[in-house]
């Protein structure tokens, strides 16, 4: 899911593994999709794609990471992927129903990413933008976690997981745009796939290899004081905003 600067091609395995998917309430709010012709940007190894998919919408994942859209096709066989910048489409005016980006659109250049999503929707067309985030903030390790990262990663807080990105497409008023969703859900995971999700992670990625080998290493030894038995069960939020084209 990469439309950045930094790739997710390098931890194909890990992201294809170990990223969650999406609760079924987030599908649900986006209404009917049979028959809609729907683009996925930022679709990674295609874990959106295919709840897309699998209610009856017509799916183009986009990608600029060749690596994990590979992964998308194999596992969906008939799926168009595209390996394309999401700000900039060769996507006709107008022809798309739906344009989804499922913990994406921040990777998007701010510059072109509204209009160029108001020039592929159809009139009345909509953009759906989702992030999901642990929100176990009242549990000490989960505090003590955050502080490792947020000491070892120069730019990366956990109050980034409370941006308002629907305000990035109501400041241009060309959208029209809904009360932000909130879902809740619990995740329950092992140990092992927890820190293969972890590693995946962008700010885990820029780091240079030495220093990304001792943030896991003492992440994985919070984790594993925290959770002996090697399985985690941590409260997570989905948030989630719908915007109509104006």
């Amino acid at each position: 899911m990469m439309l950045g600067m930094v790739s997710f091609d390098t931890v194909a395995d890990e992201y294809d593994a170990a990223r969650p998917s999406y609760p079924p309430a987030l599908f649900d709010a986006l209404g009917d999709l049979d028959g809609l012709r729907v683009l996925d940007i930022g679709a990674g190894t295609g874990i959106a794609t295919r709840d897309l998919l699998d209610r009856g919408a017509s799916v183009i994942a986009v990608d600029t990471g060749a690596e994990v859209l590979r992964r998308a096709v194999t596992r969906s066989p008939d799926l168009p992927a595209v390996v394309a910048d999401g700000a900039v489409l060769s996507v006709r005016a107008g022809s798309i129903d739906l344009a989804c980006f499922a913990q994406a659109w921040h990777w998007l250049d701010p510059a072109t990413r509204v209009a160029e999503m108001h020039r592929v929707l159809r009139p009345s067309g909509r953009w759906a933008g989702w992030w999901s985030h642990a929100r176990a903030d009242d549990e000490a390790w989960f505090d003590q976690y955050w502080s490792t990262i947020e000491r070892s990663c120069p730019g990366t807080h956990r109050d980034q997981r409370d941006t308002d990105w629907g305000a990035t497409l109501a400041d241009a008023e060309l959208f029209d745009v809904e009360a932000r969703r909130d879902l809740a859900w619990t995740r329950t995971i092992t140990t092992d796939d927890w820190m293969a999700d972890q590693a995946s992670h962008s700010y885990v990625i820029g780091l240079d290899a030495a220093a990304r080998a001792q943030l896991l290493g003492e992440l994985r030894a919070i984790v594993a004081a925290s959770f002996p038995a090697g399985t985690m069960s941590v409260r997570y939020e989905t948030w989630l905003w719908i915007a109509t084209r104006a």
